[in-house]
């Protein structure tokens, strides 16, 4: 059977509410969908407008979305007010969908979104000492019961608290990061010159906070791009000139004006980005860029000669490939630098933390009521 729209706007609007991972596990998002519907009744225009004005705030993020994606005309007036709403996630989430839609209201607000509370990320200053228990609680879980979930069983509950405190944080953070690529989809959707020096300024506190954000910067790349990308579209041949890349390779303000030459010759980012993974010569040799037309834009909007064109284009693969943090850690996976279960991004071997002078650990054996571990080995020790 045929996906509707509307099976398709629901699923976009919860996808959009919880967007934190890459995909949402199917039974992960089908229990929260389940559950609305359990409450609210039904998927209907009226459910999703009762949960808006009585819901909690989970809930009215994703009738916002869903409203704003099923019934615009019908629920535009019922959107607006959340722009000045006290949730920051109203807020964001009704800019996004009356942006959607061109409407005035939101659009300078969206600029704003761009840059509000775009720092660097800061976990907590014992995130390394924390993430190194849980990992190696991870791996010792997996040799006992096959699966590192487990790991719970072998630390102490406070570091369990702990650990979940800095996956919200980090969780927050990447929510706000990944809908700052919605917007700047928006903005460019909507084919206006008032939208440069807002992604202009967005690419440039990019990379002022780059140098200075600790942990993954795969989703802040991928923004980088993306403004980069939306300023082609927009053909703001200028925009990068003036930005600021102290602290940075010099390649990063190159592989920006490649963005921007694709974005303008109409070259699909998510392709080139999650299909091709920067594999510029594979997108050539399917069609999905033209070298030539690559060349001539940046001959003739840039200054390059026709060798430093050429080069730039042959070389764009190397620049992606060394800033990209999973092709990264694939060729330190084969050099046995790291280990199968540490991406996302953990500490080298070099890096795990050790018991500091003057802290206490104490040993925790696992505890499964009812199920026994498959082999003995070391307990893990919890921090006191």
């Amino acid at each position: 059977m045929p996906r509707t729209r509307e099976a398709d706007a629901i699923e976009r609007a919860f996808a959009h509410a919880w967007i934190v991972h890459d995909l949402i596990p199917d039974e992960e998002r089908e229990a929260r969908m389940h559950a609305f519907r359990q409450w609210w009744g039904s998927f209907e225009i009226d459910a999703f407008k009762h949960a808006l004005q009585e819901g909690n705030e989970a809930d009215r993020l994703v009738a916002l979305f869903a409203l704003g994606y099923l019934a615009y005309e019908e629920t535009q007036a019922l959107l607006v007010p959340f722009l000045a709403s006290s949730v920051r996630k109203e807020r964001w989430a009704s800019a996004m969908v009356l942006g959607a839609h061109q409407d005035e209201r939101a659009f300078a607000l969206l600029g704003q979104l761009l840059t509000d509370h775009l720092e660097p990320f800061s976990p907590a200053a014992e995130e390394n000492k924390v993430r190194n228990m849980v990992f190696q609680a991870e791996r010792r879980a997996k040799e006992l019961y096959g699966t590192p979930t487990a790991w719970e069983r072998f630390v102490h509950p406070g570091l369990v608290q702990i650990w979940g405190e800095m996956e919200g944080y980090r969780d927050e953070y990447t929510w706000y990061l990944r809908h700052r690529q919605t917007i700047t989809n928006v903005l460019g959707a909507w084919n206006d010159p008032r939208a440069i020096p807002m992604l202009r300024q967005a690419l440039q506190t990019c990379w002022d906070i780059e140098p200075r954000t600790r942990g993954s910067l795969q989703l802040l790349h991928q923004l980088e791009d993306q403004l980069a990308h939306t300023l082609g579209q927009l053909e703001a041949w200028h925009a990068l000139e003036g930005l600021e890349t102290a602290g940075l390779p010099p390649s990063r303000f190159k592989l920006a004006r490649m963005f921007l030459t694709f974005g303008a010759l109409g070259v699909n980012l998510l392709h080139l980005q999650n299909v091709y993974q920067g594999n510029i010569k594979l997108a050539i040799a399917v069609g999905t860029i033209d070298a030539e037309e690559v060349t001539e834009v940046l001959r003739e909007r840039f200054g390059l000669d026709e060798y430093l064109a050429r080069a730039n284009l042959n070389v764009f693969q190397q620049w992606y490939q060394e800033r990209d943090e999973l092709w990264q850690w694939q060729r330190r996976l084969e050099r046995g630098e790291v280990e199968g279960l540490s991406w996302p991004r953990q500490p080298f071997r070099g890096e795990w933390t050790a018991p500091q002078e003057g802290e206490k650990l104490e040993e925790i054996t696992p505890t499964s009521p009812g199920e026994q571990p498959r082999s003995e080995g070391p307990v893990i020790r919890k921090l006191s």
